[in-house]
């Protein structure tokens, strides 16, 4: 019987042991799965599908909800959003408040529709001067700055093309301008002063003038390089015709 005992004790103290070992593997194996998930999380995510990201039905926040978003895509597409977002911008939808929900990779195709039917006029704009420059008399258009990467940000010469389609010749004009693109957290304000022109710009022809400007922000250096798609408005101004009439933009 002690020798029953006896064999019975070591069963038993072999099977506790076997219990011990086992819990043992256990806490290691549940050590080293709860640890999977933080080594998995510390990988760096990969990149959303830029044509799946949703366009802020709020334009003050495209730069900031797009901004990465934006340099996944090719340059023409990054032109083809541009000309979509000034157009939208130009509608009676934005004015209303009424923007739609639209992702990116829709809205290239919305464009690209647009263009395909308009193809002189890709955003929808009335004319480059929108305010009091009736039956698209007078033009202004920027022209691409020619920058380095020695230029400093705080000094640069941008050139603009105001050219007469009216039938007076134009002997001054002065303004302030403000530069929209969908890149930029807000328009960029440029004042031309007061610029005589000798001789006067006569009808159907045009003049260059030039103004110093401070940029300080990178997507507002970029994008007077490429200027196609930037917007001018003139928030106010004077031009003042050979014949005597001034014109006022307010």
């Amino acid at each position: 019987m002690k020798g029953f005992g006896s064999l019975k004790t070591t069963n038993i103290t072999s099977s506790a042991n076997s219990h011990r070992t086992c819990r043992r593997y256990g806490v290691m194996l549940a050590l080293v799965l709860s640890s999977a998930p933080l080594a998995m999380t510390g990988c760096k995510p990969q990149p959303q599908n830029p044509m799946l990201q949703t366009i802020p039905t709020d334009a003050e926040k495209w730069q900031d909800k797009l901004g990465d978003t934006l340099e996944q895509l090719s340059e023409e597409d990054r032109q083809l959003l541009s000309r979509y977002m000034i157009r939208i911008r130009l509608s009676e939808a934005y004015e209303k408040g009424a923007m739609p929900r639209i992702t990116i990779g829709k809205a290239l195709d919305q464009q690209r529709r647009y263009e395909a039917l308009h193809p002189n006029n890709p955003t929808g704009r009335k004319s480059p001067v929108t305010q009091n420059a009736q039956q698209n008399e007078f033009t202004l258009t920027l022209l691409p700055a020619h920058t380095s990467a020695t230029d400093s940000l705080n000094n640069v010469e941008l050139s603009f093309v105001l050219a007469n389609r009216g039938d007076v010749a134009i002997n001054s004009f002065k303004a302030t301008l403000l530069l929209r693109y969908p890149a930029f957290k807000k328009p960029k304000p440029v004042v031309i002063p007061l610029t005589k022109f000798e001789p006067p710009i006569a009808p159907r022809n045009a003049n260059k003038i030039i103004t110093d400007v401070s940029i300080s922000d990178t997507n507002v250096m970029k994008a007077i390089q490429n200027p196609q798609n930037v917007e001018i408005v003139v928030t106010n101004g004077q031009m003042r015709l050979a014949d005597g009439r001034v014109i006022e933009f307010e």
